[in-house]
């Protein structure tokens, strides 16, 4: 009867024995701990960026519909929508007074906070549910602002709080914050690896292994639940696209040119809108209300404009829009998005200038239909809106290498996600048991050959070694 747990304990001892030896042969790149608060920040933002998705993503079929409704002659909504507006414009300004920190797009706050040699601290509660709020009150009513920059901003506090429920060191509270950025990026849009690249290049200078496994591991968390809540479709659902042949690279030439004048004007024309509401001495508190006003003709009109751009870029590849529609909706967007952005309203930029980049494209490659040097299909006006996408993005945000990977997962159905999850954990269990970088290895053996070949050569010299004291 006693012999069965004397077993168990000794099968246990052994257990722990191998394990003991791993942990002591190991040279881990990253902490287990770390890795699984991870994996926390990320399935708690890939929860709450899901749901403000949702929400957003289900009021543009509602806003269309009711400006559809209000088109067949229904005027009297409009007695109901302009006061509604005005109200949802104080409720916004007194969220922005109450916390700056909810103002704008807060990716530039983040980025302060992770640059900064200060230890990383701010009220994350306070802007967590303002920025949610906030966020949607701004993005609903089909204003020209995007959702990534409140994902990132709302991730970033949901890692600050879980951060602050557990002893840690500051670089480990840096750690989860900047791992919740990612998680939010990457929830918000479905893509792991552009959350991960965003982070590197955009946000956080002091960027390492440690922090890169740490973020790379919270955004496959977050990726994973915005894939069980919206599925494996692309957020930009388009046909294939064509296969550019070499001798048409030339038009590609021309386009990202072209872009990069684009992105200038971009640029310049932010900052105006900023401008415009100082110029007007227009106060604060009804800031909010122009862009909410301004944007009601704007539905009348052509309510497939309105919003982040999700439906509208969709549209570009699989509709026929004829060329001087897609002037007249990049121009208003264009404005439209300055005129939103620099209000202060809670927004982003991201899918508004992807927006801009598609139309851009899909217009350039009307003119080369046009002309006749191009291939007259849906397919092509499907990649130059692609390629449009990502050279404005890359150029304005000058993070290229983020717009690439970004498009790639927002155009593709789910094909770098599979290849993340294998990847980062066939890491870990092979950092678990010590192994090192391959060609670090590989360049330390060389190293030592030929301090040894040097050393010999030394001695056959008649040299006389140097004594070990």
């Amino acid at each position: 009867m006693g012999t069965r747990p004397d077993r168990t304990h000794h099968v246990a001892r052994r257990i722990g024995s191998v394990v003991s030896k791993v942990r002591k042969s190991s040279r881990h790149s990253v902490s287990p701990r770390l890795v699984g608060w991870s994996v926390l920040v990320g399935l708690g933002v890939g929860v709450v960026v899901s749901i403000f998705r949702a929400l957003i993503s289900s009021s543009v079929g509602m806003l269309q519909d009711m400006y559809s409704f209000i088109g067949q002659g229904n005027w009297w909504v409009l007695a109901i929508l302009i006061p509604a507006s005005i109200g949802i414009a104080v409720l916004l300004a007194w969220l922005v007074k109450s916390e700056p920190l909810s103002a704008g797009s807060g990716i530039p706050d983040v980025e302060a906070s992770l640059r900064s040699t200060k230890p990383v601290s701010f009220p994350w509660w306070r802007v967590l549910w303002r920025k949610i709020v906030g966020g949607l009150l701004a993005i609903c009513p089909g204003l020209f602002l995007g959702r990534e920059g409140p994902s990132v901003q709302v991730g970033a506090s949901v890692g600050m709080g879980l951060s602050s429920a557990t002893t840690t060191t500051r670089r480990f509270r840096r750690e989860l914050v900047a791992a919740g950025a990612a998680a939010g990026l990457s929830a918000a849009f479905t893509a792991p690896i552009a959350g991960v690249l965003f982070v590197a290049e955009e946000i956080y200078s002091r960027f390492t292994l440690k922090t890169g496994i740490s973020v790379f591991t919270a955004s496959l968390s977050a990726s994973i639940v915005a894939v069980e809540v919206f599925g494996l479709k692309p957020v930009f659902d388009l046909p294939h696209t064509e296969v550019l042949g070499i001798p048409y690279y030339w038009q590609l030439l021309v386009l990202g040119i072209a872009l990069g004048f684009v992105s200038w004007i971009y640029e310049k024309s932010l900052f105006a809108g900023f401008n415009l509401y100082d110029a007007l001495r227009i106060p604060v508190i009804l800031r909010p209300a122009v862009p909410l006003l301004l944007v009601i003709p704007v539905g009348l009109t052509m309510p497939q404009a309105l919003g982040g751009g999700n439906e509208l870029v969709t549209m570009l590849g699989r509709a026929q829009l004829p060329l001087d529609l897609l002037v007249l909706l990049f121009v208003v967007r264009l404005i439209g998005s300055q005129i939103s952005y620099g209000s202060g309203l809670p927004g982003g930029i991201f899918l508004p200038m992807l927006t801009l980049g598609a139309i851009f494209g899909a217009i350039s490659g009307k003119c080369f239909i046009a002309l006749g040097v191009a291939p007259d299909s849906q397919s092509y006006i499907s990649l130059m809106a692609i390629v449009g996408m990502a050279g404005l993005f890359g150029a304005v945000s000058k993070a290229p290498l983020t717009a690439i990977v970004l498009v790639m997962e927002m155009t593709s159905y789910g094909v770098l996600m599979p290849l993340g999850v294998v990847t980062l954990l066939a890491y870990l269990v092979y950092d678990a048991l010590g192994g090192k970088a391959i060609y670090d290895e590989l360049g330390e053996r060389s190293a030592r050959r030929r301090r040894k070949k040097t050393g010999r050569n030394r001695l056959e010299e008649g040299e006389t070694p140097i004594p070990r004291v």
